[in-house]
Parts: structure tokens; C-alpha cells; sequence
């Protein structure tokens, strides 16, 4: 269906990528290493429970987007969890580059989730990063615009804390961890054609 010219539709519509997604006993393919670029990478194209992002870097077509928050999603279940919970918080940094300009540099726990699952049950507490509400969100003191085919990408960097590794020791391993997923969404509002 062709577009109707000069008519442009604006939603709010959150993009995400995803740094790991493994179940329990299981290595990631490929392994994480110490920087990741999300929003960037092609290998998780077309796979909606890594990524909703119909291309690699930028928006299709035409669409712009303005950033108004941003945010980390963190999952871990099983042996450990607590410790990656923390260790993720403290270990990991997120930076967003638009265009090849470093935008904002932080590290995760700075970048609340602003939902999730929340309570206790009989036997474990339910963790996530942050308030799972979304007036617990980083929301930037200003809008960051991505004009019409501007790349962009947000850069994930771990850092060890001395010899202990959050990447190496938990999230890398078969063994020492059960279920576990990273997310890192841009929240926003997106303009594209209307058709």
C-alpha cells in the first residue's frame, strides 16, 4: 500500500535490543564480551523477543524518533541471582551515541526498568532494577532527536570489579547461573508514514 504524502503519524513506541537472553545451564552464542554495541549489531533482526528494531542502526524509511528516557531491564532467576542483580548495577555502563556523538555515558543503575514483576512469594523476593513503575524511569532533562536516517546505538561496556566478573564468572557461564536477560530499551516518541 503506497503512503499518503505529507501525512506523518507520531506514537509513543519504545525500541529495545537485547544484550543476553539464556536459560538456565545454557552458554550464550555468541559469548558477551567486554563491549557491546546494541541497536547496531544485525544479529538479532527479526526475532521480536531479542529486538523490535526493523533495521540494523537506524529507523526505516523516513521515520525519525525523539528519545525521551531510557532504560535497563534485568532478569536473572535461579542460583546467584541476587549477586548478578547487583553486580549488573555496578558492573555494567551504557552509553548512547547518536550519529558518531557520545550522547550520555552512565552506568546501569541509572537506568531504572520501570516495571516488572514486584512481591514476595513463600520462598524468594521478586528483584528487578529499579521501581517497576513508570515514574521510575531516567527521563532526560532534554529531548534527544535521531533525524531521518541517522544511526545510532547504545554501547554496553562491563567492568570488573578486581578479579570478580560479572560477564565472565556468571553471565558467560553454563553453570553458575540460572535463566538471565538484558535488555536496553529507548523510550520515546516515533514519527513515521502513514500508509
Amino acid at each position: 500500500m503506497p503512503k499518503l504524502v505529507g501525512v506523518r503519524e507520531r506514537r509513543h513506541q519504545p525500541f529495545y535490543d537485547t544484550l543476553i537472553r539464556v536459560m538456565a545451564s545454557t552458554a550464550p552464542t555468541p559469548t558477551l564480551t567486554q563491549t557491546t554495541k546494541l541497536f547496531a549489531a544485525g544479529t538479532n533482526m527479526s526475532n521480536t523477543e531479542w529486538t523490535n528494531m526493523a533495521a540494523t542502526g537506524q529507523l526505516p524509511s523516513d521515520q525519525t524518533f525523539v528519545i525521551l528516557a531510557m532504560r535497563c531491564f534485568l532478569w536473572f532467576r535461579g542460583t546467584n541471582a541476587m549477586l548478578c542483580y547487583t553486580l549488573c548495577v555496578h558492573q555494567l555502563y551504557l552509553q548512547l551515541f547518536v550519529g558518531d556523538k557520545p550522547i550520555f555515558l552512565s552506568p546501569c543503575w541509572m537506568f531504572p526498568q520501570g516495571g516488572g514483576i514486584w512481591g514476595y512469594d513463600s520462598s524468594t523476593p521478586m528483584m528487578c532494577n529499579g521501581e517497576p513503575t513508570q515514574q521510575a524511569i531516567l527521563k532526560f532533562a532534554k529531548a534527544i532527536p535521531i533525524p531521518a536516517r541517522q544511526h545510532f546505538y547504545v554501547e554496553a561496556t562491563f567492568y570488573d570489579t578486581s578479579t570478580l566478573s560479572l560477564r565472565t564468572n556468571y553471565l558467560n557461564s553454563s553453570s553458575s547461573i540460572g535463566d538471565r536477560e538484558i535488555k536496553v530499551l529507548i523510550d520515546g516518541i516515533n514519527t513515521r508514514d502513514v500508509q
